[in-house]
């Protein structure tokens, strides 16, 4: 991005032209010089170059326009001295749009132009070259370029210096070699504070790069106070790219401190200034920051949402530092989705692209996420091994946060390995490591894994003084999801202590957490999509600033046409003066012999106006007509539309609250299993869990009918494996009770791109079904997948009682049952139906009574 904070392009002609800074708004008085026809044209150049370097940060696109008239103008004049600052402003103008690779040609192209006294124009070009790899993560590149200035230390003023030694700094900490940043950034401060002038923007990035090293170091408080003194300058110059970095800082910052409301409302404050003004790279980290944000809340879908808008970007200009985080995130994302395989393929490309770069901590990270997916997949040996990686090099590095983290994950591994000695051994090591970061949010979570571990080696008192600390941390949090897994540890200890009571209590406690979780999950859905129409809402607004800015730079060109041709309008005006009197004497005569003839055409023509008003005003009534009946219509349809909602809101809160005493009932009736001995006691709770299971059953197909009638189509991958993989799971003790052989056959070339919940709403009430009617003798289930690119067919076929042909018109009616011993709410196939229907598909049968039945189902394939 262009050295804003550079003065060394104070050009020279404001040397010979000090009326350029006679007024107090610089760009106005050098619009109001390049108006002046006799302005001789290296002042013209020299005028333009300094206009395009005061729109650079502000206006980068009409900035661009400046230089590149300034450069055809140079070269036509042979003039050296402008032809070597248009060269560099037209390359800012690239740079501006990342596009480097031309950038970094007409810097060379700069240099390349000999100009006595012009050294440090030559030092801003190397600035500007190493700044052109740095974005692009080729760090020793940067390097090497920023320190070809400091090869001639003697010739540079203290300007020079500062610049040179805060953008080594900005390397440093893209390296994680944050002390020696820090030691870079002290000699820069103390060239600013020692040189004769003092320049705001060198200052305004010494500030924010200190920033980010105090905060790489956990230093938060120091952190944020150099985020606030660049920050006020930022606002107080109106420097919109500053003002961007500013807020990017503090969502990084309020991030690592695990407030995630905080980052994502700077994060958007951030993605509303890139309406005004957009640099690609700054762009791609904003919409990275508010993706890890909501990945980090387990929002996958509108996390991946914005990492893939940031990755179309990033990858296309070739930022790889952003690019290799983009695919690090989408990893942690797919692994949480437990799609480990694509998991592992972006951690790969990532590492792969940080090797490259020779990022420490973003290496240690794909080791980090590729051990917990090997964890998942019951790999322990691998998952030891990846995480022993991560933790040698943020050892390295000094990563205490990073730390702290391997080793609580090398505990994971030796849990789920039940080697529960040595996994509290890495679990104090963690929590020492925590209790010096001093992030409340991991400590509570360390000590509520501490106290588990302790409860499952009988070490009972112990494991509630952690228990303790784990509960105070929660309150001092305010965070309900690790209140709610303290009391889960809880339950568990009074539980192998033979405390029943204590247990249930614990359990209705845990019940409300559940609850009010729920309920801040609601919000941020709500939350999600009101983030989707802004975001779609400011790509619009960008796309109409760019035509704005395309509109300005013609009216520029059309008003530089209108001056040259000024002249040759003056010349013309005379001889224009003299054709038009002719014309006027020739028309007088003309009209006097015409007069006659014209006033009958105008007696005509004034009844045919009578006629003409006549029928607007008949048209005008009609009109009124029209809007009141208009009006009317949408006052009713508004009406409707208000008492649906509050209907399907009633209807939703109404089945929610009826699955909270529901949900009490199967609670006490699984403690009863526990406690009451009494046969003809627990046969009764067993018949209550049931009933209260069914009706349980009963209020999920009624939400299904609310979501499949309101939800918002958001489409994506559908892994259809995974989906009857859990639906069979869901039913598997049915399944078993009745010895059902089940079979499935999928096959699957391209990915299919629909809307899951849909498909899984289909996929549950149609095995559902299959299931429930089953025979008593060999009785099987079968599920067969096709997928193309066109459209996914999904069969269901089994061998049950079928349907008697009579009842075969109305199976997709709301509460029909056409077997009258049917235990089930006629629900099922008409929620099924009305679920294909959404996704625009179809669903049909053929089905034989007492030989089975088979549903078919066609989908249609959204690529994305």
């Amino acid at each position: 991005m262009k050295l804003k904070l550079n003065v060394w392009l104070v050009f020279a002609v404001l040397l010979q032209a000090t009326c350029l800074y006679a007024q107090p708004d610089t760009k106005d008085s050098l619009k109001i010089v390049l108006q002046n026809p006799r302005l001789h044209v290296t002042k013209r150049v020299d005028a333009l170059n300094q206009l395009a370097y005061q729109y650079y940060d502000f206006n980068d696109s009409l900035a661009s326009t400046y230089a590149k008239e300034a450069l055809i103008l140079a070269k036509q004049a042979n003039y050296a001295k402008g032809l070597k600052y248009s060269y560099t402003m037209v390359g800012l103008g690239y740079s501006s749009k990342s596009l480097f690779k031309e950038a970094i040609r007409y810097y060379r192209l700069s240099n390349q132009v000999d100009v006595n006294g012009s050294f440090s124009d030559k030092v801003y070009n190397w600035v500007l070259l190493g700044n052109c790899y740095r974005d692009q993560a080729f760090y020793d590149s940067a390097l090497y370029f920023y320190r070809l200035g400091l090869n001639n230390f003697d010739q540079l003023n203290t300007h020079d210096r500062a610049t040179i030694y805060k953008n080594i700094g900005s390397v440093y900490v893209l390296q994680w070699r944050n002390q020696e940043a820090i030691a870079v950034l002290d000699s820069a401060s103390t060239f600013l504070e020692n040189g004769m002038r003092y320049n705001k923007y060198v200052q305004m990035d010494v500030w924010s790069i200190y920033g980010q090293a105090y905060k790489n170091l956990l230093k938060y408080d120091r952190s944020n106070s150099y985020y606030e003194k660049m920050c006020d300058a930022s606002y107080q110059l109106e420097d919109f790219y500053h003002q961007i970095m500013c807020k990017l800082n503090k969502a990084d910052l309020a991030y690592e401190r695990s407030d995630y409301t905080s980052s994502l409302n700077y994060g958007f404050q951030a993605l509303k200034i890139t309406e005004k003004y957009v640099f690609p790279p700054q762009y791609v980290k904003v919409l990275i920051q508010i993706g890890q944000v909501y990945e980090e809340t387990a929002q996958y879908d509108i996390a991946a949402d914005y990492l893939f808008k940031a990755l179309k970007v990033s990858e296309r200009l070739g930022l790889r530092a952003e690019t290799a985080t983009i695919y690090s995130e989408l990893a942690w994302i797919k692994k949480d989705q437990r799609d480990f395989i694509k998991s592992i393929e972006y951690a790969d490309i990532s590492l792969r692209l940080r090797t490259e770069i020779g990022d420490q901590k973003g290496i240690a990270n794909c080791h980090n996420v590729k051990g917990l997916t090997y964890l998942l997949l019951k790999n322990f040996d691998r998952s030891i091994q990846e995480h022993e990686l991560a933790l040698q090099i943020r050892d390295r590095i000094q990563y205490q946060a990073g730390i702290a983290a391997s080793l609580f994950n090398i505990s994971l591994v030796y849990e789920n390995r039940n080697q529960l000695h040595l996994a509290l051994e890495y679990q104090r090591k963690s929590t020492l490591m925590e209790e010096k970061t001093g992030n409340n949010l991991n400590l509570a979570l360390s000590y509520i894994t501490i106290s588990r571990l302790l409860i499952k080696l009988g070490q009972y008192n112990d494991a509630m003084t952690y228990m303790n600390k784990a509960d105070r941390l929660a309150d001092q949090v305010g965070s309900p999801l690790l209140k709610r897994n303290n009391v889960s540890s809880m339950i568990l200890y009074y539980e192998q202590q033979g405390n029943y009571r204590k247990a249930y209590a614990l359990q209705k406690i845990y019940q409300q957490l559940t609850d009010s979780i729920y309920s801040q999950a609601s919000i941020m859905k709500l939350a999600e999509a009101e983030a989707l129409y802004n975001t779609e809402k400011k790509e619009k607004d960008i796309e109409l600033l760019n035509e704005k800015q395309l509109n300005q730079q013609n009216q520029l060109q059309y008003q530089q046409a209108e001056l040259s041709r000024k002249n040759w309008i003056i010349a013309s005006a005379i001889t224009g003066i003299i054709l038009l009197l002719t014309a006027g004497l020739i028309g007088y005569r003309y009209y006097k012999e015409k007069s006659k003839a014209n006033k009958e055409l105008r007696e005509q023509q004034e009844e045919i106006q009578a006629q003409s008003e006549e029928l607007q005003e008949a048209n005008y009534m009609i009109a009124n007509i029209n809007r009141s009946l208009e009006e009317k219509v949408e006052t009713r349809t508004s009406e409707l539309k208000q008492a649906y909602k509050e209907l399907d809101t009633f209807f939703y809160r109404s089945s929610h609250d009826f699955r909270r005493p529901i949900t009490t009932f199967l609670g006490l009736a699984g403690v009863a299993k526990i406690t009451v001995k009494d046969p003809v006691s627990l046969e009764l709770f067993e018949k209550v869990s049931e009933t209260a299971g069914s009706l349980d059953k009963m209020l999920q197909k009624l939400q299904s009918i609310s979501d499949v009638g309101s939800q918002q189509m958001i489409y994506k991958d559908v892994f259809l494996d995974e989906l009857v993989r859990e639906t069979m799971e869901g039913l598997a003790d049915v399944i078993k009770r009745k010895g059902i052989q089940v079979r499935k056959e999928i096959k699957q070339q391209v990915p299919f791109v629909s809307y899951p919940a849909m498909v899984k709403i289909i996929l549950e009430n149609l095995i559902e079904n299959s299931v429930h009617f089953a025979i008593t003798e060999n009785p099987f289930l079968k599920v067969v997948i096709s997928v193309t690119e066109a459209e996914a067919i999904i069969e269901v076929q089994d061998n049950g009682e079928g349907i008697l042909e009579e009842y075969q018109s109305r199976i997709f009616e709301m509460y029909f049952r056409a077997n009258e011993r049917s235990k089930g709410n006629g629900l099922g196939l008409y929620i099924a139906r009305k679920a294909a229907e959404k996704l625009n598909g179809t669903i049909s049968f053929v089905s034989a009574y007492a030989k089975g039945s088979t549903f078919t189902v066609r989908l249609p394939n959204r690529p994305l």
